[in-house]
């Protein structure tokens, strides 16, 4: 009943950081395959006076390509409603036109340093960006991720101080056992083998139900999610570096609390 009730006070702090920390994980992969696709759509339209040169990033963003658009195809489009002496006035002070793509989308405040670079060009006339409801998205989605991560590492730190203070409760209730094993040349950690034991099973049970509780939650998105959410989230289908970390990190918390722990008791 003991050993179960230790099993238990390891694994339940465990399973709840992993779960925070999975969300984390689920939220930050959908910001980033938004930026993604967003990225590939977006393109800020740019109006000049002459050709327009070359750029290679804009407020630290990697400019992708610069698509000019056909003065003759604007041209056409207008040609039938205009005199032959209006058509050739248009040719000379019809300005042109670009697009610029970018490598990635850039927030709020680097679109406001891209358009004060490109209006520092003397050749430009008029910059548009487009970005009202991307920005609007996009800025939601990093709140959310913002704070799923700030709900993580109080959830960390609480976990932390739940797995720190049943180790030292171990370490307490089998004090005399561990100086006996000591008195027989045995080391303090072979003397930790049964609460090593126990970390270690804590750590796969909890991995493995927070593992497939996120499979569960990803391939049964459209119940925990609403479809007008739904239809602005790329579709998720690789997750096998969320496992991994997932796995690795619920290993990593326990044991760096127990070794911290153990040069504690051993330096007393």
């Amino acid at each position: 009943m003991k050993l179960l009730k230790s099993f238990l006070s390891f694994t339940f702090p465990l399973i709840i950081m992993l779960f925070i920390f999975s969300i984390y994980l689920l939220v930050d992969k959908v910001v980033n395959s938004y930026k993604h696709s967003i990225a590939n759509d977006y393109a800020i339209v740019v109006i000049t006076n002459t050709p327009f040169i070359d750029i290679d990033e804009l407020a630290d963003i990697k400019v992708k390509d610069i698509e000019s658009l056909s003065r003759t195809k604007i041209i056409d489009g207008v040609k039938e409603n205009l005199s032959t002496s209006s058509l050739d006035l248009l040719n000379k002070k019809l300005p042109y036109f670009y697009k610029i793509h970018l490598e990635e989308f850039p927030t709020t405040r680097k679109l406001e340093q891209i358009r004060k670079e490109l209006k520092q060009m003397t050749n430009i006339k008029r910059v548009e960006t487009f970005s009202t409801d991307h920005n609007q998205i996009y800025s939601l989605l990093i709140l959310i991720q913002d704070i799923v991560f700030i709900l993580f590492m109080v959830v960390l730190a609480l976990s932390l101080l739940l797995l720190s203070k049943q180790i030292k409760i171990w370490f307490f209730e089998h004090n005399e056992r561990i100086s006996i094993i000591q008195l027989h040349g045995g080391s303090l950690l072979y003397s930790s083998k049964p609460i090593i034991k126990t970390i270690i099973l804590s750590a796969i049970v909890s991995s493995v139900i927070v593992i497939s509780l996120l499979i569960v939650v990803v391939n049964n998105i459209s119940l925990f999610v609403q479809p007008e959410i739904i239809s602005i989230m790329p579709k998720i289908i690789h997750l096998e570096l969320e496992i991994f970390q997932i796995f690795i990190l619920s290993f990593i918390i326990p044991f760096i609390t127990f070794f911290g722990l153990l040069v504690q008791y051993k330096s007393k």
